[in-house]
């Protein structure tokens, strides 16, 4: 009997049944990645984007709570990295594709990030600045997350060999 029916009829039991059994097929979409609500909804959000694309996302991220950086910096950082690292494997063979996401802390005050992906095609930097690949000229994203970070008195490191991009960021609180 079709589970409307058994709503007619007001069968809370067959209803209950019926859920269980449907709510039993829908496949888990823990998200959970760290305590940090932020940090965690920028990580779930661009894994569930990922994941759409079927593009394998892997993320570590061990971040309490409250955390010794500025969060939007932090975000920011994430968000950008993530974003680039996503239009990276867009661009990148099916089969090589893969997004790799690490957050922690080092110390009471070092917030350390690491985003890896890969790539096809042609990396272009020009003086140590990326140049763009949505439009003609310098990135403005990477320039940003630089800014960012050594702004905090941090440091970053973007290392690309092998078909694989990797963006290291330090923050310091």
């Amino acid at each position: 009997m079709p589970a409307f029916r058994h709503a007619e009829n007001g069968d809370l039991g067959q209803i209950r049944e019926y859920l269980f059994q449907a709510e039993s097929r829908i496949p888990s979409l823990d998200m959970k990645f760290c305590e940090n609500r932020a940090a965690d909804s920028v990580i779930g959000y661009y894994c569930a984007l990922a994941k759409r694309e079927n593009i394998p996302f892997q993320a570590q991220a061990n971040l309490p709570l409250k955390l010794p950086v500025d969060e939007i910096d932090m975000c920011l950082i994430l968000s950008n990295l993530l974003e680039n690292a996503l239009e990276a494997s867009l661009k990148t063979a099916r089969e090589k594709q893969q997004i790799s996401v690490k957050a922690s802390l080092h110390t009471d005050h070092l917030l350390l990030i690491q985003v890896e992906n890969a790539y096809d095609g042609e990396i272009r930097e020009k003086n140590g600045v990326f140049q763009s690949s949505k439009r003609k000229g310098n990135g403005v994203g990477i320039q940003s997350v630089r800014r960012i970070s050594e702004k905090s008195g941090g440091a970053n490191a973007f290392t690309y060999e092998n078909g694989i991009f990797t963006a290291k960021i330090m923050l310091h609180g």
